[in-house]
């Protein structure tokens, strides 16, 4: 009897197709994806913002908010959006995805350690009444716009530190209901190595496998910034080579998961609404911030998250005067940016420099990024500059994607910590030692290039005397030759 049930098995096997496997109803609602997708709006009106973002810090009456609460999260909070043009940091922009989410029905749920506050003291997405020890979530009580709109709920896990358990309790979360919008988060990126084995078999490969989408978001907090080789890093580099993302470009399967580290609060807002207005359902992996949460340069304003607005896979850089001055164009991805940012601000020479921010890694936004490097006609040194080791980050996985889209014969230069066996070094002051090194690296040469772009400028301003070739602009065209130019070697050689 045991051998006919397993020859029957094998006779129903033939007719088995594990590319249509039997999903909860929600499923039905959504497809398949089977072309690139394009970026929907999902911006919302800025006064249904403004009212959400009220309604995320106001307790419940009678409710004795901690007095340290109310100074640094409820009334910051509530000046910022009041003055509306000022800019919002990441924990607000979170708390309005999540408001505006729920406001059209969708359900959220955040999962992780300590995630009611945040490990930064960021979010605070639950209260607790000094005096009764209750728990009030805000964004439960917002209340509905009309008598028929259904709202959505708010849960929050402060799960414990067993991160195989809880992802694969997410996993199942996201398979069985698609239109919540089921979140980990990470205490630390590097936390979610004791779940790889979920990520890999079910995340990562699930639909290949057996055709199972899925939309888990994972937050997991990374960046280099004092906190040691345990509490550093997401290893960004193990996401990516999990992606199916073509090397050479061509169009061909949907990209299995999404990866991205975005640098400003509303890009994130946009991150997350995407994630669940889309048709379909993919993972989502977010190097989350760190420093970013409180830096005064990193934040957006509401009119940066209204209608029209959506997720920008490449930021061009947004102080770039003439494109045509452009020498060096330097392409990062996270908050390495704002330190970039600030020494070109400082220089002398950084009108010639552009800092190009990659938000998306997987699937690699090889469109948008070419649509921006081709603002810079007459840049002949392309640099990309990272924190993470060289055999860590997002290099070996986008240089050769980036490359491919260079002018011919230009190359992608190298700018970062070299090879090294941990994520980052354990010695605070060795590491701050480095990230001065590689920043000030990044702006090696300045001078030479500039010099080059003047020399060429006088060669056309003579041909064109001379007319032999009519021209208005610098030509992009010009031959470059590094070892043929003496003052680009004196200045490599001399001042930077």
């Amino acid at each position: 009897q045991w051998l006919e049930s397993l020859n029957a098995a094998l006779s129903s096997s033939s007719e088995c197709n594990p590319t249509d496997p039997k999903r909860p109803p929600g499923w039905s609602r959504l497809a398949a994806p089977n072309s690139y997708p394009t970026e929907d709006t999902t911006g919302v009106e800025t006064a249904t913002l403004y009212n959400i973002g009220v309604r995320s810090v106001t307790p419940a009456e009678s409710f004795k908010v901690h007095p340290r609460i109310d100074r640094f999260h409820i009334q910051p909070r509530l000046k910022k959006l009041q003055e509306r043009a000022a800019g919002l940091d990441w924990a607000t922009a979170e708390a309005l995805a999540f408001g505006s989410l729920l406001a059209e029905g969708y359900n959220v749920r955040l999962s992780g350690q300590d995630v009611g506050r945040g490990t930064f003291s960021q979010r605070h997405a639950m209260m607790v009444c000094q005096e009764s020890e209750r728990v009030y979530v805000p964004l439960n009580h917002m209340g509905a716009a009309n008598s028929r709109q259904r709202m959505g709920k708010l849960e929050v896990v402060n799960s414990n530190l067993c991160e195989e358990a809880v992802v694969g309790f997410e996993y199942g979360v996201s398979v069985e209901d698609p239109f919540t919008l089921a979140i980990w988060e990470a205490q630390f990126g590097d936390f979610y190595n004791n779940s790889q084995t979920i990520f890999d078999g079910y995340i990562a490969s699930g639909e290949a496998k057996w055709g199972q989408q899925n939309g888990l978001v994972l937050l997991l907090p990374h960046g280099f910034d004092g906190g040691g080789p345990d509490h550093s890093s997401c290893r960004l580099e193990r996401h990516l080579l999990l992606s199916n993302d073509p090397m050479d470009g061509h169009v061909c399967a949907m990209p299995n998961i999404y990866v991205a580290y975005p640098t400003t609060p509303a890009q994130f807002f946009h991150l997350l609404r995407r994630q669940v207005k889309r048709n379909f359902r993919k993972p989502l992996i977010v190097a989350a911030p760190k420093m970013l949460l409180r830096l005064a340069s990193a934040t957006s304003t509401l009119n940066e998250m209204s209608p029209g607005t959506c997720f920008r896979p490449v930021l061009d850089d947004p102080t770039t005067r003439d494109p045509r001055a452009v020498k060096r164009v330097m392409i990062v991805s996270g908050k390495l940016y704002y330190d970039l940012a600030k020494l070109k601000s400082e220089n002398p020479l950084g009108e010639h420099v552009a800092i190009v921010r990659v938000e998306e890694l997987t699937p690699f936004p090889r469109r948008e990024l070419f649509h921006v490097l081709s603002r810079y006609a007459n840049a002949t040194d392309f640099v990309w500059v990272q924190e993470e080791p060289r055999n860590a980050g997002a290099y070996a996985f986008a240089a050769p994607r980036i490359k491919s889209l260079l002018p011919k014969h230009a190359e992608l230069r190298y700018v970062g910590r070299s090879e090294y066996a941990a994520t980052c070094s354990g010695i605070e002051t060795q590491q701050a030692a480095e990230h001065m090194q590689l920043t000030t690296e990044a702006f090696d040469g300045l001078r030479g290039l500039v010099a080059d772009l003047v020399i060429d400028s006088i060669a056309i301003q003579r041909e064109q005397q001379k007319q032999l070739k009519p021209a208005s602009v610098i030509a992009a065209s010009v031959s470059h030759r590094w070892s043929n130019r003496a003052v680009y070697a004196a200045a490599q050689s001399s001042d930077h």
